[in-house]
């Protein structure tokens, strides 16, 4: 038996996304996230999804309303709410500044279960080879930055609590 309405449609959900285009610059819109099936307890990951074989990335617009198709080499960064439960278990922080080639500086922390012999900054920025580096910025928020838009990162001391 199928979970859902209509057999032929596949079930998503969406997911409010800020982006950062070139040229356009800021777009607020959503992007279509797989639901969560026997074999995934949780909607996909944007950060999966950035980071497929997939050239272009489906984006409802929020202003003017409509459906677009952006190249996610065009795509500077990426910004969304994420569920803390899963933000922390995600890993060692790796707080950094990231400097885009627009001047823009972004800080936050990078995340990712490493091997203790390589869970450096310089061994998350380049294991796996992902086009979007996920950065931590603030309390349940995440911001996908595009490597081609890197300009340099730098390591930061985490901040006192």
């Amino acid at each position: 038996m199928y979970p859902y309405d209509n057999p032929l449609k596949i079930p998503k959900v969406e997911k409010a996304v800020t982006l950062w285009t070139h040229p356009d610059g800021l777009v607020l819109g959503s992007i279509y996230l797989h639901l969560g099936d026997a074999e995934r307890s949780r909607a996909e990951d944007p950060w999966a999804i950035m980071n497929d074989h997939d050239d272009f990335l489906v984006v409802r617009r929020q202003e003017p309303e409509e459906l677009r198709f952006y190249n996610k080499a065009s795509l500077i960064r990426v910004e969304y709410a994420e569920d803390e439960l899963y933000v922390a278990e995600s890993g060692k922080d790796l707080p950094c500044r990231v400097h885009l080639m627009d001047g823009s500086v972004i800080e936050g922390a990078m995340r990712k279960s490493l091997p203790p012999e390589r869970s450096r900054l310089y061994d998350y920025m380049n294991s796996d080879n992902p086009r979007f580096l996920k950065l931590y910025v603030e309390a349940g928020a995440v911001c996908l930055v595009n490597k081609s838009y890197v300009g340099y990162i730098m390591t930061r001391e985490p901040a006192l609590a």
